[in-house]
């Protein structure tokens, strides 16, 4: 008897510690509305990101993790193994529109969410330190008004739910440019981040080839290189390239630049010249409802 009420009893504890457990991994994101709000929260960002560093270093409390990709950051969240995700806002409005059942925390940069500098939380084109592309590009750049970034962004985030279904509209930002006299621009991506850039099957909606794998790529760093690439009268060539290698890959001379959603952070500045920024988002935390 005593021993049946003992193996009963050591259930009990079990079953209690199970549930303790499960009650603490738990954390409902829908309360969260600045920073200091995630304490308890397991929150992850992509490795050797801006996203990553201010997560670390500007919360309290909060288990970090990190992942190589963004399908890894999904399926972690999807799979109840984080609580959340960090993600620019545009990268939330794609995620969100192909996953209905995901939202997510409309943090404001240097107000209720992360402490970021226009460059950390903007994204520019890269390329090998001492180039005389940076120059030529600020100037296309600064000739894109900020009505044709948002109106372009927007466009990017419609495409990449459906991406083989033609827009009803023209592309906010095209060339009237069409000679390529002046050589080939090779420009690298991840080929896996919308709405900034993903692969898909057919060249519809400007898609470009890619040059190392059997698909096209398109999204809103495609269509800023495409722009880029015909003012300077150059031919434009895509490479889909892993996220770490991309600037290892740009300073072997495997391309010529990168347009991957890259912040110029002052680590990466002292590996590569960046251009002045293209875009600028606050940053989010993407979550499960």
């Amino acid at each position: 008897m005593k021993k049946a009420l003992a193996l009963i009893l050591v259930a009990v504890l079990a079953i209690t510690a199970f549930t303790a457990c499960k009650k603490k991994n738990k954390f409902n994101m829908s309360e969260v509305t600045s920073l200091s709000d995630l304490s308890g929260a397991i929150i992850a960002a992509q490795t050797e990101t801006f996203h990553l560093d201010a997560l670390k270093s500007q919360t309290s409390g909060v288990t970090v993790k990190e992942y190589p990709d963004f399908n890894a950051l999904l399926l972690a969240l999807n799979t109840g193994v984080i609580n959340g995700y960090v993600a620019e806002e545009p990268t939330a409005y794609a995620v969100i529109a192909q996953n209905p059942e995901l939202a997510y925390v409309p943090l404001v940069n240097n107000s209720t969410g992360f402490t970021a500098t226009d460059s950390e939380a903007g994204i520019a084109v890269a390329f090998r330190s001492g180039s005389s592309y940076v120059a030529t590009v600020n100037q296309i750049l600064a000739g894109i008004s900020e009505e044709t970034r948002d109106k372009l962004m927007k466009q990017a985030a419609t495409m990449s739910v459906n991406p083989d279904a033609a827009l009803s509209e023209a592309l906010a930002l095209i060339s009237s440019n069409t000679d390529t006299s002046n050589g080939t621009l090779r420009i690298a991506m991840e080929c896996n981040y919308a709405p900034f850039n993903w692969a898909q099957t057919t060249d519809v909606n400007g898609a470009v080839k890619i040059a190392n794998v059997d698909f096209y790529a398109n999204g809103y760093d495609v269509q800023i290189a495409r722009y880029i690439a015909a003012e300077l009268g150059m031919a434009l060539e895509i490479y889909m390239i892993d996220w770490n290698g991309l600037i290892p890959g740009l300073n072997s001379n495997d391309f010529d630049g990168i347009i991957a959603g890259m912040s110029p952070t002052a680590e990466r500045e002292e590996a590569v010249d960046f251009t002045d920024c293209y875009y600028s988002s606050n940053l989010v935390i993407i979550y499960k409802k």
